[in-house]
């Protein structure tokens, strides 16, 4: 009479078992110095912004954004999403929800999805002059981004010796169009500037050349302050 052996039945299973769990990849860890991703950091912001509705028609408004990373997990793909709570403020005490976004890591680049915009914001290792398509996970079509500094910067009361400012456009035609749109991120503290200035000029007979702005909006984002919960 033949014995069955138990061990040797589970050998096959054991052995499948840990091919498995060899295959298995661990999500990429984000190391960068400049997006630095930790539970419980919060960033304020003071907003100027300006909108054009028409021809002598606008509106300025000024306000605060506050960011709270609150949170991560793993997505279908096993890469690390992190959660970014925004709140709005007109005096810094009463804050209401304002909109949820997401920054993940993936191929060196950090991709920040903001209203369901994915956008390339930074690619490693940083240096200057290197370019990238910000748009590559979206459908806008390619656009050019660049580290055109690093080094020291100044921004209000305070002076940053390791810098990172990234732009994503300068053009004005003077006739047409004006977009100056540009992000800062420090070293150890994260994005400190957000400039977006997107205009369309008077291109009729009676106004072209005279830069009347038309439509658009001008919104500028500065660090007030910022650190841990």
């Amino acid at each position: 009479m033949k014995i069955f052996n138990k061990r040797y039945w589970l050998l096959p299973l054991l052995i499948f078992m840990f091919s498995c769990a060899e295959e298995t990849e661990d999500p990429d860890l984000i190391t960068s110095t400049y997006f630095p991703l930790e539970i419980g950091t919060y960033w304020e912001y003071s907003v100027a912004e300006t909108v054009y509705y028409g021809e002598n028609d606008f509106e300025t408004s000024n306000y605060y954004y506050r960011d709270e990373l609150k949170d991560f997990y793993l997505n279908e793909m096993n890469e690390m999403v992190y959660l970014f709570h925004r709140s709005k403020s007109t005096d810094r005490s009463e804050w209401a929800n304002e909109v949820v976004y997401t920054a993940s890591f993936k191929q060196n680049r950090i991709i920040r999805n903001y209203n369901n915009l994915q956008e390339v914001i930074l690619v490693y290792p940083v240096s200057l002059d290197f370019s990238w398509n910000g748009n590559s996970y979206n459908n806008n079509g390619e656009e050019n981004y660049f580290v055109e500094s690093i080094g020291s910067y100044i921004l209000n009361e305070f002076a940053f010796s390791d810098a990172v400012k990234v732009r994503k456009s300068e053009e004005d035609d003077l006739i047409t169009i004006r977009d100056n749109r540009y992000e800062v991120f420090v070293n150890n503290i994260g994005m400190v500037e957000n400039y977006y200035e997107v205009f369309q000029y008077c291109s009729r007979n009676d106004c072209l050349g005279e830069q009347i702005i038309q439509e658009g909006r001008s919104t500028h984002m500065r660090l007030i302050d910022y650190g841990k919960i």
